[in-house]
């Protein structure tokens, strides 16, 4: 599969990774070590930098999303948090694509390293979720919804699937008209959007690992197979409107 290296929009809503590990420090002086270790480029905040986002809860989802909670480190580019044997990388804003957001991981990834206080790197994890205001998945993807009543058209689906591809977990929700609140620039005033979802969490368990660089591998590695399932849900028609760039 030729996979396009840059989409116009994006439609990216959320792209969160995840990086276990274990480690022989206690939970309680863990977090304050690696803090201390950044330099002055990044921030301490214990404030919610952005809102919770909505709709997206699920209670069998494996990688989590939790960017309004306490204790991030961030700079102009990511966020960073330390959840017990995790951390957790997303954007500050926007999305500002995979070489750039790749790029900030391994500073990250690099700092930490050099604190020695993590034993093992345990799994890799990455969880990208799009958007698509008062769009029909049907229009968009490969998939068709049905069941049993093929005479009823469904005004709101929600789809989820969990399987195996290639030696990664994949957890797949496809929602179809989710109705999604916006906010309007006049104050207290809100409109209800149907907006369509793609949410594809790759998540990929590595025995034993040590090294930095062979951790960025895996984590490029599960990126492809992140991109290989979005694309491969496309529609050809719909993803030529997204102006992919080769």
């Amino acid at each position: 599969m030729r996979l396009p290296k840059k989409i116009t929009p994006d439609n990216i809503r959320e792209a969160v990774v995840e990086v276990k590990f274990e480690s022989d420090s206690s939970s309680e002086l863990f977090p304050g070590i690696i803090y201390e270790a950044f330099d002055a480029s990044y921030t301490y905040t214990n404030r919610p930098l952005k809102p919770a986002p909505q709709n997206l809860a699920s209670p069998r989802q494996e990688l989590r999303i939790q960017i309004n909670t306490q204790s991030l480190l961030y700079n102009d580019k990511i966020i960073i948090q330390i959840i017990p044997n995790a951390f957790i990388f997303t954007c500050l804003s926007k999305y500002v694509g995979w070489s750039e957001y790749k790029l900030e991981i391994e500073k990250a990834l690099n700092i930490i390293e050099k604190t020695k206080r993590v034993q093992i790197w345990t799994r890799v994890g990455i969880r990208y979720i799009s958007e698509y205001p008062q769009k029909d998945l049907r229009d968009c993807t490969k998939f068709q919804f049905s069941f049993g009543l093929p005479e009823t058209a469904s005004e709101m689906v929600a789809f989820k699937s969990e399987f195996s591809y290639k030696e990664a977990k994949v957890i797949l929700n496809l929602n179809n008209h989710l109705p999604l609140i916006v906010q309007k620039k006049e104050a207290n005033r809100f409109d209800i959007i149907p907006t369509s979802l793609i949410d594809i969490d790759v998540i990929k368990v590595i025995s034993n690992l040590k090294d930095i660089q062979e951790l960025l591998k895996v984590l490029e590695d599960v990126h492809i197979l992140e991109k290989e399932l979005y694309f491969g849900l496309l529609r050809e028609d719909f993803l030529e409107t997204l102006h992919p760039e080769y």
